[in-house]
């Protein structure tokens, strides 16, 4: 949005996505201004709660605010309230797909944060809704969400948007391939039976299932070549 530079301090615009409007305000003054973004639930509350996340952008994330205000929007709640968000961050950061390994993150024992990173950029989401991305270069992309109708899933979606806006072009396609099941007795009775299926997973949301865990990483890296990636994950 190189708009936002011509915003003079004080002065309002509104910025249209798929999923609805946001509204804008410049603060500050040369040199150390910003801007705040307000980003609406679909469906306003009786109480008259309408704001679904609130965003704040300083200069050096403005190329990227469009993308970022966007990925809030379709992902925001359908109605909004003044509760806090319903998630844990360890679960944001298990359920998150722009990572290498899906694991509970282990919270800062001094806020109750957890974070993680792949190439080029890392994410740090606190219980009280904050969510922080930035990048080697120092580009943050940071917002509060509001409302108890966050959930886990939406947050780490929106973290997954912010991570593939600012992490290094090779880390946008992140592969795993899952461990099969192995040799198995289906009830007492029965014979036991082998079942190698393996499911490969791209951090873009690609997935296939194969029949062995080699076809997966065959998939994941015929996945891989078809966009451009240098090298199999």
């Amino acid at each position: 949005m190189p708009g936002l530079i011509l915003l003079a301090p004080g002065e309002t615009a509104h910025h249209t996505t798929a999923h609805g409007p946001v509204s804008l305000k410049k603060y500050g003054s040369s040199g150390r201004e910003f801007v705040r973004a307000a980003v609406p639930a679909r469906h306003p509350a009786g109480d008259g709660a309408t704001r679904a996340a609130l965003v704040t952008l300083r200069p050096a994330a403005y190329p990227f605010a469009g993308a970022w205000l966007a990925a809030l929007a379709e992902h925001a709640p359908d109605r909004a309230d003044y509760g806090r968000p319903d998630m844990a961050p360890g679960s944001v950061r298990l359920l998150a797909r722009m990572t290498r390994t899906h694991a509970n993150g282990v919270p800062r024992a001094s806020d109750g944060s957890v974070g993680w990173s792949v190439p080029g950029a890392s994410a740090r989401v606190w219980p009280d809704g904050r969510v922080e991305v930035q990048n080697a270069g120092g580009v943050v992309l940071a917002a509060r969400l509001e409302g108890s109708g966050w959930d886990a899933w939406q947050v780490a979606a929106v973290v997954d948007a912010g991570l593939r806006l600012l992490c290094a072009p090779g880390a946008r396609h992140m592969t795993r391939t899952s461990q099969p099941q192995g040799w198995a007795q289906s009830s007492l009775w029965a014979g036991r039976s082998f079942d190698g299926a393996s499911e490969a997973v791209c951090s873009c949301g690609w997935r296939a299932m194969a029949a062995s865990r080699m076809g997966a990483r065959a998939d994941a890296a015929e996945h891989l070549r078809e966009q451009g990636a240098e090298a199999p994950c």
